[in-house]
């Protein structure tokens, strides 16, 4: 487990130093609220929450939308609103028309933890396995990545993403439930929290 949890420092730090491949992912869209549009090659599609934004995809963010983003390079979270044109470039979201990004620094693990879809996620079914105790590293992992009591949706999001990854999924789900909750009509939301 100490070599998982080095592994995801060292992936994190050396993110902003590494060449993204094309059609990698940059981001990931981890909370989004109204509606709001992505674009790639001319289709365009509903943004949703746990999308992967690569480059050349074009957002638009009508009035009163909302969207936020892990932005791997440089370990950052932008917070978008709308109206706002967006273009998803290797070096960062261009605003072609809206207000510049809210921006705050976050940390390698929290960004590494939005590297990877929930593996329960776009499963009909999911198998059920016996309780196993926490370890110790599981524990130090998971009071890395604990939010604050006031956190965001959006750090609530990231938690329970981290969790899942380093082997919580009963205690994930916990999270995906009141984040469901809040969101009754997001349907990643809903099937996360079964």
């Amino acid at each position: 487990m100490r070599l998982f949890l080095m592994a995801i420092a060292l992936l994190g730090s050396s993110l902003a130093l590494a060449q993204v491949k094309p059609g990698e992912p940059l981001g990931m869209v981890i909370d989004v609220q109204g509606n709001a549009t992505v674009s790639n090659a001319g289709k365009s599609s509903k943004l949703e929450m746990l999308s992967y934004l690569r480059a050349q995809n074009e957002l638009q963010l009508d009035k009163g939308a909302s969207m936020t983003v892990t932005w791997y390079a440089n370990s950052k979270e932008l917070k978008f609103s709308g109206p706002a044109k967006l273009k998803v470039e290797s070096g960062g979201i261009q605003v072609m028309s809206g207000a510049a990004a809210q921006e705050r620094a976050v940390t390698d693990e929290k960004v590494a933890a939005t590297k990877k879809l929930p593996s329960r996620l776009g499963q009909a079914a999911m198998n059920m396995r016996g309780m196993k105790p926490m370890t110790p590293e599981q524990e130090k992992a998971r009071e890395q990545l604990r939010p604050g009591d006031n956190a965001s949706f959006s750090d609530w999001v990231v938690y329970a993403m981290g969790l899942e990854q380093i082997g919580l999924t009963s205690e994930a789900k916990g999270v995906w439930k009141k984040l469901s909750a809040e969101r009754p009509n997001d349907l990643k939301l809903k099937q996360l929290a079964e």
